[in-house]
């Protein structure tokens, strides 16, 4: 029986997979407005009942959508910032900005209908959890880099810090016009940071 059940429970994982994977498609192509189920079933060659033995709706899907996107967003910036710790502060900063901007234009597509659902769009707290979360992380650089700070300047530091690099590193990705180079956004960015960082400020 239950070698029965593991075929069947491999074929549901690989069917829910493949409607995440044609809604991601669908969002990179053609954005959140256009996004309906039965685009979703015919890119992902399923029945419309199908789509209804995994999800409710089209807000459900891209609910799920959204928590793999933060997850692994949350992934990366763990390795970068627990990678940064042994190296000079403009080069940590430099690549946890990097690996922001580059997780964020990875899930591009989903974060963009994301902040189309919110009402202040791109002004939005588009990802709170990965603050949220990685509060405790977050404090970890600017500790080792700044040993002198005491406990309520360090809270302020991490507090501004993640929001800033949060935001900067999502408009990066999202909405950098096409004449701007994207490795000087970087390092504008990287130089604003470790600013904040810095003694006396």
């Amino acid at each position: 029986m239950a070698q029965r059940a593991r075929p069947q429970q491999q074929r549901a994982a690989q069917t829910r997979r493949a409607l995440l994977d044609a809604t991601v498609d669908l969002l990179a192509l053609h954005g959140v407005e256009r996004l309906t189920t039965t685009a979703i079933v015919r890119r992902a060659h399923v029945s419309p009942g199908t789509f209804y033995r995994y999800f409710v709706d089209r807000a459900a899907i891209l609910a799920v959508l959204r928590d793999e996107a933060v997850r692994a967003i949350e992934d990366d910036l763990m390795v970068s910032v627990v990678a940064a710790l042994d190296i000079d502060v403009d080069a940590a900063m430099r690549s946890i900005v990097v690996t922001l901007v580059d997780a964020f234009e990875r899930h591009r597509a989903v974060i963009l209908a994301m902040v189309s659902q919110l009402p202040a769009g791109h002004h939005a707290n588009v990802l709170p959890e990965i603050e949220a979360d990685l509060h405790q992380l977050a404090s970890l650089l600017p500790r080792r880099h700044r040993p002198d700070l005491l406990p309520e300047r360090l809270e302020a530091v991490v507090f501004l810090t993640m929001g800033v690099l949060v935001s900067t590193c999502l408009r990066i990705a999202l909405q950098r016009p096409p004449e701007v180079d994207r490795d000087e956004l970087v390092d504008l960015a990287t130089a604003m940071l470790v600013a904040g960082l810095g003694p006396g400020r």
